[in-house]
């Protein structure tokens, strides 16, 4: 059965709450304890009130308390943690790439690649392509495990990551299983929610990292000792507070593996199977979790950061005393989920070695050659990988031969000789292409786009915006293409772009950019009265009635609605998905513009879609 993946976001969604509500009351439950704390260690309260603590039956317990120091002490360590959530919060806006920097990767680039890292690359193209994302530049860690992550806030800014172990020990069909449950977490919504995890935790173990400072700092300590030698009860005290602090911070990280483990371990076996649909081959990531088990290293990361990362990573990154804390299910329970007839005898890692130099099975080679990806000329995929062509990819695209003079100038007053020549390099080839062919090659030149700076990148989009203008009128690829810049690319630097949260959780809040969208869609069919067919059957599924007025908005106008839709809910996307698609669909005819439009929405709406079935017309 195929997996939901709009279902898979809404319960990720209701994983976000149970985050939510988790951590509040972990929160409340150390706003207690410090209180309690404080109290105790400095003083605050006179034995009576001590021994009135110890009977809460009392009817002037609740009275008596020192509710205004309580009051300060809980606003103090509220605003610490927020602050310290807040700071975690900006340094992982950047997405992706800060995390995977965080755990000691490095940007595997193409024409850097060795042979195993070329692999890696082409599987995570071949992943992308197939589940209609943007492809995620990818990261290559030095641990000798075996183990992978997935990470950011949306497809937009994801990153794949993967250890060097993995690289070395998995066969190709082993390898893309891993590729595939790592994209199931992508789309399945997982990747915000590890966010959000790795913030919030950050900020209930703070209490006790501060411990550890005020202990470590050699001046509280000279004031401690100094405190003692003229109060032993002052200084007691205080040496109780840090300690107690310190006490309070293996709570805090109690929790926060309860936590973890809470919201983490159930999106593995979901992300499991969502790869066999992906792949199309069990054999290939149960192969996989079976060489974790006989690695020498297992999936065990040692980097320091692992820890508070435990969650995102393929299989278990840390040694846990008690199953109680695992972020992912047991080893064999996976494995046996995928593949039942097991019997329980893990490979070697000499056999690991020997088998991940082989190609790909028969079988797997008939499955996962990529119709999209061999239909396009070597030589632009090429080129499409690479940071200094990338860009003149891009430009070859929107060149019209009935404006080439004109474009070609403007390619060479705005971009510097080299742009000029890639462009010349490319421009034939990319001629013969579809809208959809072109689409394809610009989800594999993200990674080399993302490359620019800031500066490069606002003059590289300027000059795109330049050449659409040129004839005066904006068609459907070319509305496709800058938005498909500004949303993967451009929010690289503007992060306020990334869908980090929902802003719409029903149809009606979205009502007009939906039917703009709808009106688009309808436009396509090739006259006035299958457009108005594909207009009604849309309605129909938007439950809205047959008099709707269609709208005809302009390319410019609808660029300004698809904020609305990007950052609407599952629930909304599934219903506005399965309307643009029943509009299409309604003359049993898809031609080349309507298919268009819909692989261009799945990559600007970050519509969650199942390989070979959502795009089977």
């Amino acid at each position: 059965m195929a997996t939901n993946f709009f279902a898979a976001q809404d319960q990720a969604r209701s994983n976000t709450k149970l985050l939510v509500f988790l951590f509040t009351l972990a929160l409340i439950t150390l706003l207690v304890l410090t209180n309690l704390l404080v109290m105790i260690t400095l003083g605050v309260m006179d034995p009576e009130q001590y021994q009135l603590l110890l009977r809460p039956q009392d009817p002037l317990w609740f009275e008596q308390l020192p509710w205004k120091m309580m009051g300060w002490v809980s606003l103090f360590v509220f605003v610490i943690i927020a602050a310290v959530i807040s700071i975690k919060q900006a340094e992982l806006s950047q997405g992706g790439q800060v995390v995977a920097k965080a755990l000691g990767g490095r940007l595997v680039e193409h024409h850097l690649a060795d042979e195993k890292q070329q692999r890696l690359l082409n599987v995570v193209e071949e992943m992308a392509i197939a589940a209609g994302v943007p492809v995620p530049p990818v990261y290559l860690t030095p641990e000798s495990s075996i183990n992978a992550f997935a990470a950011g806030y949306s497809p937009a800014d994801a990153v794949i990551g993967i250890t060097q172990g993995g690289l070395n020990l998995l066969d190709r069909d082993q390898l893309q299983g891993v590729i595939a449950h790592e994209f199931s977490h992508i789309l399945n919504g997982d990747m915000k929610l590890n966010i959000r995890l790795i913030a919030l935790l950050h900020g209930i173990e703070c209490i006790g990292h501060a411990g550890y400072f005020l202990l470590r700092s050699s001046g509280r300590r000279n004031a401690v000792l100094a405190s003692s030698s003229k109060s032993k009860d002052n200084g007691g005290g205080i040496l109780g507070l840090v300690l107690g602090l310190m006490i309070l911070g293996y709570l805090g990280t109690f929790f926060g593996s309860l936590i973890k483990a809470a919201v983490s371990r159930q999106r593995e076996f979901l992300a499991d199977a969502s790869a066999v649909q992906f792949t199309r081959n069990p054999s290939g990531i149960a192969g996989a979790l079976k060489a974790i088990g006989g690695a020498s290293y297992g999936s065990k990361i040692k980097h320091p950061n692992a820890d508070e990362m435990s969650h995102l990573f393929f299989g278990e990154a840390i040694s846990r005393f008690t199953s109680l804390f695992a972020t992912h299910p047991p080893l064999s329970q996976r494995i046996k989920r995928l593949d039942p007839a097991w019997n329980g005898v893990f490979p070697t890692e000499t056999q690991l070695k020997q088998q991940s130099s082989k190609g790909p099975s028969k079988q797997a080679r008939t499955q996962h050659t990529n119709a999209a990806l061999a239909a396009l000329p070597a030589f632009l995929l090429q080129s499409s990988r690479h940071a200094p062509s990338a860009p003149a990819l891009c430009c070859a695209c929107l060149i019209q031969t009935e404006h080439l003079a004109k474009q070609w100038a403007m390619v060479k007053a705005v971009g510097d000789q080299q742009l000029l020549q890639n462009v010349n390099a490319v421009y034939d080839a990319v001629s013969l292409l579809s809208g959809k062919q072109k689409l394809h090659l610009l989800q594999i030149a993200v990674p080399g786009l993302k490359q620019l700076s800031q500066q490069q990148f606002t003059e590289f989009q300027q000059l795109c915006q330049k050449l659409v203008e040129c004839d005066g009128a904006e068609d459907l690829f070319e509305w496709a293409l800058l938005n498909w810049l500004q949303h993967c690319v451009g929010s690289q630097f503007d992060s306020g772009l990334l869908h980090r949260r929902d802003q719409s959780n029903s149809l009606d809040q979205v009502q007009q950019p939906a039917l703009a969208l709808l009106s688009l869609c309808a436009q396509q069919a090739r006259h006035e009265e299958l457009q108005e067919q594909s207009w009604k059957a849309g309605l129909d599924v938007l439950a809205l009635p047959a008099a709707t007025v269609r709208p005809h908005l302009s390319f410019q106008q609808l660029s300004e609605q698809l904020p609305a839709l990007i950052h609407s809910s599952p629930k909304v996307k599934q219903q506005l998905w399965l309307s643009l698609k029943i509009a299409v669909q309604a003359d049993e005819l898809v031609n080349e513009q309507e298919e268009l439009l819909l692989h261009a929405l799945v990559l600007l709406l970050e519509i969650p879609v199942v390989p070979d079935l959502d795009f089977a017309f």
